[in-house]
Order: C-alpha cells, then sequence, then structure tokens
C-alpha cells in the first residue's frame, strides 16, 4: 500500500502500474513449463498474488489521492475564510475612508464655504453702503478663499484614488499624488516608472495607488524620514513596486504579530494577495549597531502574456 502512495507521490499514473503488473505477469507465464498440472497451480497463485499486490497498489493510490484532495480542501477552506476575513476588513475600510471623507469636506471645504458665504454678505452690505475699498478688500480675499477651496478639492479627488486618473491615465494620477504628497510634507521623493509598460489591468492600477497612498501615509506619520524612492517596472511577466524610505525603521516581525493594530501593513497585504500577488515588507530600526534606519516595501503582481504584450 505504501509503494502505490510513493508512486502516487511521485506522479506515476495508476494506469501505468496495471500495463506493468501486465506485462510482469506475462514474463513469468513465459518461463512456466507446459502441460503439467503444476503449472496451473502456479498460474493460479501467480494471479492471486498479482490481483492482491494490484489492490494493495490501487488503495495506496485511493488513500494518497484522498490526502491530496484533504490538503487541497483545507486550502481552498483557508482561502475562503481569509476572503471573508478580507471582505469583512475592506467594508470597515470602505466606512473608515467614508468618515474620513465625510471629516475632510467638513473641516476643509465646509469651513471655507461657511466664511465664503459671510463674505458675499458682508460684500453685499457694502456696497449697499458704498464702501468700495471693503467690496475690493473682501473681494480678494474670496479670490483667495476660492483658490484654497479648489486646491482641497483637488487634494480630496485625488485620495479617492481610481476616479482620478481616468481622463489622464494611471501614471500621471500617480505622479501628481506622488508630487502633492512632496509639496504637502516636504519630502524629497523620487519616482521611477521607465520600465512599466501600460496600460495594467484596472484591478492592479487600484491596488498599487491603494498600496502607494498607504505606504506614503505611513511614511509621513511614522517614518520621520527626508527622502522617499519609488519604482515601477514590469520583470518576468510580473509588475513590480518598490518603495523605500530612509526613515527610522520599525520591527516587521512585532508589527504583523497576530492580534497587532497594524490595520495599514494587512490590508496592503491583502489588497495584493488578493490579486495572487505577493509582498514583503523589509526594515531596520534605526540606531541598532550603529546603523541608519529604513523601510522597503516591495510588491509584485502576476501578468499573463495577454496584459504584458
Amino acid at each position: 500500500m505504501e509503494q502505490g502512495r510513493e508512486l502516487a507521490r511521485r506522479g506515476v499514473p495508476a494506469e501505468c502500474v496495471g500495463v506493468a503488473i501486465l506485462l510482469y505477469i506475462e514474463s513469468c507465464m513465459a518461463h512456466l513449463p507446459s502441460g503439467d498440472l503444476r503449472t496451473i497451480g502456479w498460474l493460479r497463485a501467480l494471479l492471486s498474488s498479482s490481483r492482491l499486490y494490484q489492490y494493495f497498489l490501487l488503495s495506496g493510490y485511493t488513500r494518497q489521492y484522498a490526502s491530496e484532495l484533504q490538503i487541497l480542501g483545507d486550502h481552498v477552506h483557508a482561502a475562503q475564510r481569509r476572503y471573508q476575513e478580507f471582505s469583512v476588513k475592506l467594508g470597515d475600510a470602505y466606512e473608515s475612508e467614508q468618515r474620513r471623507l465625510a471629516r475632510d469636506l467638513h473641516d476643509e471645504i465646509g469651513h471655507d464655504l461657511i466664511v465664503l458665504k459671510l463674505y458675499t454678505e458682508i460684500i453685499s452690505r457694502d456696497l449697499k453702503k458704498g464702501d468700495l475699498a471693503q467690496v475690493r478688500s473682501k473681494l480678494k480675499e474670496s479670490v483667495s478663499l476660492i483658490r484654497h477651496l479648489l486646491g482641497g478639492v483637488r487634494n480630496l479627488v485625488f485620495d479617492l484614488g481610481p476616479t482620478a486618473w481616468h481622463e489622464q491615465g494611471f501614471l500621471a494620477a500617480v505622479r501628481t499624488h506622488v508630487r502633492q504628497f512632496g509639496v504637502r510634507t516636504g519630502l524629497k521623493v523620487q519616482f521611477d516608472a521607465r520600465r512599466l509598460r501600460a496600460p495594467l489591468p484596472a484591478r492592479y492600477e487600484s491596488a498599487l495607488y491603494k498600496v502607494l497612498q498607504g505606504a506614503l501615509a505611513n511614511i509621513a506619520a511614522h517614518a520621520s524620514a527626508s527622502r522617499v524612492k519609488i519604482r515601477m517596472s514590469v520583470s518576468r511577466n510580473c509588475v513590480v513596486m518598490k518603495i523605500e524610505d530612509e526613515g527610522k525603521g520599525f520591527d516587521v516581525g512585532f508589527k504583523m504579530r497576530p492580534g497587532a493594530r497594524s490595520y495599514g501593513l494587512r490590508a496592503m497585504r491583502d489588497r495584493i494577495e488578493l490579486l495572487g500577488g505577493k509582498i514583503q515588507f523589509t526594515s531596520r530600526p534605526a540606531g541598532l549597531e550603529g546603523r541608519s534606519g529604513g523601510t522597503t516595501i516591495l510588491c509584485s503582481l502576476p501578468l499573463r502574456n495577454s496584459e504584458t504584450g
């Protein structure tokens, strides 16, 4: 039976084993004397032993196939559980994103609109009084406020992600987001996408954009870095994105341990792995053995031939 399992593990088809046994029986029969009663006895014994051997071999095959099927089933169930968990996390992330958007609209856009409404009322009152100097002053302030409003709306649109590149394209939207990030934070950002062949599948563009957003947000909030390098390319039928900073770093194992509240890192991992890709977080905390710190995020997504042509 164990021989059958071993043959199945090695990928030997069961029909090949059956043919081999039949050939063995034929070769044995060629050496048996003919016209002898003992020959019939030997032949019966040979056939019985071959059937028994066949039974045990096929039983081994059956057990091996059942074992492999069980393992495959476990993988499917694990994947289903991960998908369900990711769906829950994704729903939570959407709700969190909606709350953040509502808060930003209220704090940034809403406040400016209220002030603009007050300015309009003041301008109307000053016009009735004939105070043109005050009207000019408030109009100038209103124009400045409207310019600030437009900038706030533009930032919110680019933060939303995929909707931002329908007209200008994925790479142009990424470059704009990266440039705005550098202006907001004062960080020096180097972006290289010369080896990226576009267009990419829309689901990849969305995942890469969201991972980049999350990585840059973490760098701004936690890394205390002065510069960031971002590279996108296509290599060996994979689209690759690499994000490096020279910040203070962190303990990846500690952050990714079960129960840790590292939702941002887990969201990046889930986005990439859900598409069949891989993501790797590498970081060295600053100060260890006198070395400088830094973090690298490397993610890759597989491309079919039709998607790389």
